[in-house]
């Protein structure tokens, strides 16, 4: 901006000063010639004279009176009118820069958490964050725990090949160092600092200054990684520069651990899904072998609700009782069962885990009426519990019993004496 667009400048003083000078000659004409015109009516020569003589004299006094008094008022109002505008040219510069900013800040933000790749996003990040840092090179180290090293993650297209195959012990070099202290390193001319390693696969030396953050995430004290900035110039950062890459470090911070959080996540998922199907195929295997040993057992078998009502009954017990399945499995056990008082305390002694066994009868679908011995024990199924009952068939130990009763009878008949 031209010092003509800011303020007045020596012309404008010149062209005031005389225009004033003009003035005070015509007030001073003006007042001169009417007096003059005054005395020489009344005759008075001299005092004509004098008036006359008096026209430069005013004006004399009036340029030195502009000179001393409103000639330095006029230089400071300039200088002050010029600082003035210096100082707002100075505050919308800072504007832009801060405006520059934080489009930089936002499109590392928007860059950081996109729903590309996370190496894809890392390149974006390195690639905005140098072009806002105004850098040559942008360097992302993420921090690999389980070796203690500095790992390259992405570059802003400086030697890509490089990714994944760099790496820092922390503690080594600038990055290891800033790693391992948690201290920011700014060098105007790193080669010569002693801590500086030369990578044989990014050839650094080539470079003068260098901006080092560690990417740290101060709410639970887990350091991430490493990101610097170098320039081929050697630079002085303003605390603009620090306080804008100090704010990109705590984004991408963020950023790589809730990666980190999510891959983990996504693991003990994977885990979790594979431990859950192995269970589920055991406790199918499990249940189809219980099915199987059920379907194809020589007795009769019932799974139970708590209160005695048929959920499942196996082919054995179809064929028993001569009720189809359908029917079977919507009738409470005892109803089909005949033991009178005992019903309740079987179902109270197998909900206590206790295995009991009685003795009663089972109504068939024709009317007859079968002696059974029923067992009863509590069964766990997918975390529910049930009841199991045992049905057997009685018929042939009673007809047994009672043929030895009889035989017992023949024989203490045969044992009597006989009576001539």
């Amino acid at each position: 901006m031209q010092q003509s667009d800011l303020a007045p400048g020596p012309t404008d003083v010149n062209r005031k000063g005389v225009l004033i000078v003009l003035i005070a000659l015509a007030l001073a004409a003006a007042g001169a010639g009417g007096a003059a015109g005054i005395f020489a009516a009344r005759g008075e020569q001299g005092l004509v004279l004098l008036s006359l003589f008096c026209v430069p004299l005013i004006v004399l006094l009036a340029y030195g009176f502009y000179r001393r008094t409103i000639v330095p008022y006029f230089r400071r109002l300039e200088d002050a009118n010029l600082e003035l505008h210096l100082k707002q040219e100075e505050l919308l510069d800072m504007k832009d820069d801060l405006f520059i900013k934080f489009l930089g800040i936002y499109d590392v933000n928007y860059a950081a958490n996109s729903p590309r790749l996370f190496p894809d996003r890392l390149n974006d990040v390195a690639d905005i964050t140098a072009r806002a840092m105004e850098a040559d090179v942008c360097l992302v180290f993420l921090y690999d725990k389980k070796k203690d090293e500095l790992a390259l993650a992405a570059t802003n297209g400086y030697r890509g090949h490089a990714v994944g195959k760099t790496r820092i012990p922390l503690g080594q070099g600038i990055e290891g160092w800033v790693g391992r202290r948690l201290e920011p390193v700014m060098l105007k001319d790193f080669s010569k600092d002693q801590r500086f390693r030369e990578l044989p696969e990014l050839t650094l030396s080539e470079y003068t200054s260098v901006y080092c953050l560690p990417l740290y995430v101060y709410s639970n004290g887990a350091l991430v990684g490493a990101i610097e900035v170098l320039y081929s110039k050697a630079k002085n950062f303003s605390d603009e520069e620090i306080n804008f890459f100090t704010t990109l470090a705590g984004i991408i911070s963020t950023t790589v651990q809730n990666e980190d959080l999510q891959t983990e996540l996504r693991k003990m998922n994977m885990e979790l899904e594979q431990w859950v199907a192995e269970k589920i195929e055991e406790l199918r295997s499990s249940e189809e072998r219980y099915r199987t040993l059920v379907e194809h057992a020589a007795e009769s078998i019932f799974v139970l609700a708590e209160n005695g009502d048929v959920l499942f009954a196996n082919e054995q017990a179809v064929q028993f009782t001569g009720l189809g399945k359908y029917d079977l499995v919507h009738k409470n056990l005892f109803e089909i069962l005949v033991m009178p008082g005992a019903a309740q305390q079987l179902l109270a002694e197998a909900v206590q885990n206790r295995q009991t066994v009685r003795q009663g009868d089972l109504r068939k679908a024709d009317g007859s009426v079968v002696p059974v011995e029923v067992s009863v024990v509590e069964l766990t199924l997918m975390g529910k519990r049930f009841i199991q009952s045992v049905v057997r068939d009685r018929s042939s130990v009673v007809r047994l019993e009672k043929l030895v009763e009889e035989q017992k009878k023949e024989l203490a008949t045969l044992r009597k004496p006989v009576k001539d």
